[in-house]
């Protein structure tokens, strides 16, 4: 029995490399060091949103960063007409602990963009899984600063109202008593669909399950739906953009306000348009958030909506590239429960990041980003890709990285 056990294991791998011979492994290693400062908060200044602000001290350090490292196992399998399977897993690869608020840099392996679905190129492809939808990816795709992985990046100050949020990914988690308000996220228990380019225009539409529904009185229903649609020219160098998304019960104005309500509707409305102009890619976006709330107590905030714009470049050299951009989150308008007066002041918060990356063959670069965030006394947007020393109203940060990232 023995014997017949360790032939078969034998045979099984001299067959195994013929079994997944159509398998490929793939992803990026992007690791920097970084210097991030971030100053004291404003103190007793506030308004309806924040309350009173805390005093808080700000500080320097050195830290490395990881910027969304990843391996990836994927697949893709004819089968015939014209149709074809498939599939991809895909971790972040825990190369350092997390840093402060940086909780995406956490020890273990945590799930990424993984899904298995139909790909034809006649009708385009469904999928179902774990992904970033097209809200996000119409942002990071356009992004100078290496696809919103790290420091610089526009989800700092997009999809985001601030209050410490720079990404959110599954939506188990998002309950009244807790609340998620980043619309630059990454869902699971997703279902998706892309089509194919019709005369450069592209769309697609996506929706998760209701697999956190509960049940019985006060029960919830957390969801995210949204669609988009692309127009890339190919007789000009024009591109335009157009997304919406919308997130049922996760409660978004409880991480804003504190305000615990029964029910939420939360939006978010973004408009793009980019010019080419020889090797240099001109962009700008505009950005509407908008979360409200069901059953709020009186005098609680029950509405909040913040507009945002941006824009910048992308300059393709013969080293490299040059990224920049420059972000402006409006001051905020609100309501309460009951009526009354809400008082939304000093909300706003602008960015500027600035980066190089210089090619030093197919599969490496090595680059230098920094990132300035100037917070208005009661806003609280943070550094992405780095840990941020003070996350209180009104600190603003300086953030600077030189770093590898290798693909394979």
């Amino acid at each position: 029995m023995k014997k017949t056990l360790m032939a078969l294991a034998v045979g099984a791998a001299f067959v195994a490399p013929a079994a997944f011979a159509d398998v490929t492994i793939s992803g990026a290693i992007n690791m920097g060091i970084a210097y991030v400062d971030s100053d004291d908060g404003d103190a007793g200044v506030g308004n309806t949103v924040t309350g009173a602000n805390v005093a808080s001290s700000g500080g320097s350090n050195f830290q490395l960063t990881q910027n969304y490292s990843n391996v990836t196992i994927s697949s893709v399998d004819d089968l015939g007409g014209g149709l074809k399977l498939d599939f991809a897993f895909q971790v972040v690869a825990p190369l350092v602990n997390a840093t402060n608020s940086d909780t995406s840099q956490g020890a273990d392996v945590i799930n990424r963009n993984s899904h298995i679905g139909l790909v034809s190129e006649s009708w385009g492809g469904v999928w179902y899984g774990t992904n970033e939808n097209l809200y996000e990816r119409y942002y990071y795709t356009i992004d100078p600063l290496d696809g919103a992985a790290g420091i610089g990046g526009n989800l700092q100050m997009l999809g985001t109202p601030g209050y410490g949020v720079v990404f959110d990914q599954g939506h188990a988690e998002c309950g009244p008593a807790s609340g998620c308000a980043g619309f630059y996220r990454r869902t699971d228990q997703t279902i998706w669909y892309d089509s194919p380019s019709f005369g450069g225009f592209t769309f697609g539409a996506y929706t998760t399950t209701t697999a956190f529904k509960g049940f019985g009185p006060g029960g919830t229903n957390p969801t995210v739906w949204g669609a988009g649609v692309k127009w890339v020219g190919s007789g000009m160098p024009l591109q335009a953009w157009a997304a919406y998304e919308k997130h049922s019960d996760l409660f978004g104005i409880n991480v804003i306000a504190g305000s615990v309500g029964t029910g939420s509707d939360d939006d978010g409305i973004q408009l793009g348009l980019g010019y080419t102009l020889g090797d240099i890619f001109i962009f700008g976006n505009y950005e509407m958030l908008t979360y409200e709330a069901d059953g709020v107590a009186a005098g609680g905030v029950n509405n909040y909506e913040r507009d945002a714009f941006s824009i910048g470049v992308k300059w393709n050299l013969a080293s490299g590239y040059i990224g920049a951009q420059y972000i402006n989150a409006l001051e905020a308008d609100c309501e309460l429960s009951g009526g009354g007066t809400c008082n939304s002041d000093d909300s706003d918060a602008q960015m500027i990041g600035v980066g190089y990356y210089h090619t030093m063959s197919k599969q490496t670069q090595a680059y230098v980003m920094g990132t300035w965030v100037d917070n208005g006394d009661n806003a609280s947007y943070v550094l992405a890709g780095a840990g941020t020393n003070n996350a209180s109203p009104g600190a603003d940060h300086l953030a600077v990285t030189i770093g590898l990232k290798h693909s394979f």
